[in-house]
Parts: structure tokens; C-alpha cells; sequence
């Protein structure tokens, strides 16, 4: 089994680096790095911020490495004030909230703009989150292509998808793997109240490293 990872920035993927000893492909236009667990073969990808970076890293990772299986791993802001920094969200399904109007994503993206993870990838994750007594919701990731930093956007995201967090890839990566037919997750820690006051980025992106490391190893 061929597993792919992504995440935006380094540090998002930088604990699943280290807990699996990875190594970074050379003479790669993309920022790569591979290895194995037991079985499996690793693919961990830094792909940039953004819709558009994220979702060629992902349809680059299908074509070149035949990856089975795509787990976006990451920090996301809150959508919800009942929803706390460093509280973990498994996607149901993930959605764009710039993509307007929403009848034209209704029809142009998979699973009528709502693009379902892959039940058995959202099983394992609830597995690992229950033994290790972490908070966590399944639930709807939105993005889009704006850092979210106002009360009043935030509420309006909220408003208009319904979904608990907010970033800006985990869309687009489950909107191509699903065209693809691959398997996928997200995998998001709240870092920020989607406010533009404390952000916990850091701790975030390395707490939603350790649990997608520990899903690799579940798979």
C-alpha cells in the first residue's frame, strides 16, 4: 500500500518526517519526502498554501506514485466557539466556502459540493482519538483562499456551510483525490478562533502529525 500525505508548510509535516525517518526526494520540482512503515510505502508532501497548490500536489502524487490512499494532515481556525484550540476534527466531508454561487459547486465538484472522506479512514481515526482521550468531532472542513481573521467572515463561513473549521487546502486535496477515486481524510487541530488573535499553529500542526502518524500505522 502507497500512502500520501500532505500537509501545507513544513511544519505540518515535520513529526511524521522524524517518527518515520523519511528522506527527501531528489532532483523533485515538488518538495517531497519518502520512506516505509513496515509494508507500506510513505509519500509526505509540503505543497504549499492554497487551493491550487494543494490540489496539483495531490493529482502529482496520484500520477507519479499511485498512492491509495491521500490523508491531508494540518491546522484549521474555528468556525464555532464551542469548538477549542487544539481540538481535533476528522472530516465527514469537506467543502469549499469561495466557490460561488453554490449551485454552480452543487454540480461541478463530487458528491454535489459535500466531497465525503472515506468512512473506513474516518473509523480508524475515531479509534485512535477515543484510546488516547482526545477531543475531537467528525465533522464538515471548509476552505477557500483567504486566511480567516474577522468575526464577521467567520460567522458568515459558518453560516453558509455549516462546517466546524475552516483552511485552505483540505478541499481541493479531497475534491481531486475523490475525481480519482483515491481514498482520503483530513485530519485538521484547531489552531485560532478564525479571529486574528492567538494562534497556536505550531502545536497544532504537530498534534494533527502525531495522529495522522499513528493512523498510518493502524492502516
Amino acid at each position: 500500500m502507497i500512502i500520501g500525505i500532505i500537509g501545507a508548510f513544513d511544519k505540518e509535516i515535520e513529526k511524521i518526517i522524524d517518527i518515520f525517518k523519511l528522506e527527501k526526494e531528489k532532483n523533485c520540482k515538488r518538495i517531497i519526502y519518502k520512506g516505509a512503515f513496515k509494508d507500506k510505502k510513505l509519500i509526505v508532501c509540503n505543497s504549499g498554501i492554497g487551493k491550487t497548490n494543494s490540489a496539483s500536489i495531490t493529482q502529482y502524487i496520484i500520477d507519479k506514485y499511485n498512492v491509495d490512499i491521500i490523508i491531508n494532515s494540518g491546522c484549521a481556525g474555528s468556525l464555532k466557539s464551542s469548538v477549542k484550540i487544539m481540538d481535533i476534527i476528522i472530516s465527514s466531508y469537506v467543502t469549499y466556502h469561495d466557490f460561488n454561487p453554490t449551485r454552480i459547486m452543487n454540480f461541478s465538484t463530487p458528491d454535489n459540493g459535500k466531497i465525503k472522506a472515506d468512512n473506513n479512514l474516518i473509523k480508524i481515526a475515531e479509534r485512535i482519538l477515543k484510546a488516547t482521550n482526545n477531543k475531537y468531532l467528525i465533522a464538515p472542513i471548509t476552505s477557500g483562499d483567504c486566511f480567516v481573521t474577522d468575526n464577521v467572515l467567520r460567522d458568515t463561513i459558518y453560516q453558509n456551510t455549516e462546517a466546524v473549521c475552516v483552511d485552505m487546502e483540505s478541499a481541493s486535496i479531497g475534491h481531486v483525490a475523490k475525481i480519482n477515486n483515491i481514498p482520503f481524510i483530513a485530519i485538521r487541530t484547531i489552531s485560532d478562533f478564525s479571529d486574528g488573535i492567538d494562534n497556536f499553529e505550531e502545536e497544532a500542526a504537530k498534534k494533527s502529525s502525531e495522529i495522522v502518524s499513528e493512523i498510518v500505522k493502524k492502516i
